[in-house]
């Protein structure tokens, strides 16, 4: 988890807890606001999809399903890496909490934008991000050669999942 509290939009840490409104913090360098105030957004959360990648390297894809006492979690690494094409992890509930913890308390993920895109490369990367709730409207944003300020820290915190792809993919 980390330890510094950086606003979503421009990457700075000058924050202060925002005393007014829904959101729990006011970016103090772009005055914008962000973060949730209540945690039933976490709780309500059931389903996260993640794809990274492009034409020449192939795209990584994870997606984490909640079931009744466990979750799901399925790793798609590019074509050419794995024989088999994904592999299935079963997570605790706990390891599942942590995770949206990290997407929602420290990424600030549904403070990103809906789209990024730099329509001046033709090639390159792109990326899709979909989450999935009970109670609320499921949220989506992705892009194309552009990201949110915090997008290298999520692709950080998804790296460990897909060495385990590796680690699985030398064995046999």
């Amino acid at each position: 988890m980390m330890n510094e509290l950086k606003c979503p939009y421009c990457g700075n840490e000058t924050v202060e807890v925002n005393k007014q409104g829904t959101d729990k913090y006011r970016c103090e360098t772009c005055g914008k606001t962000f973060g949730l105030k209540s945690n039933e957004v976490v709780k309500d959360c059931h389903t996260f999809y993640f794809t990274y990648g492009g034409f020449h390297g192939g795209f990584k894809t994870i997606l984490i399903e909640e079931r009744y006492g466990f979750a799901d979690m399925t790793l798609t690494p590019p074509i050419g890496i794995s024989i088999d094409g994904e592999m299935k992890l079963r997570i605790t509930l706990n390891e599942w909490q942590a995770i949206k913890d990290e997407l929602f308390n420290e990424l600030f993920i549904l403070s990103w934008d809906e789209e990024y895109t730099d329509p001046d490369i033709m090639d390159g990367t792109q990326w899709d991000l979909k989450i999935k709730f009970d109670n609320r409207k499921k949220f989506e944003t992705g892009g194309s050669n552009d990201f949110p300020e915090r997008f290298d820290e999520l692709l950080e915190y998804r790296d460990p999942y897909f060495e385990q792809v590796g680690a699985e993919e030398n064995r046999n």
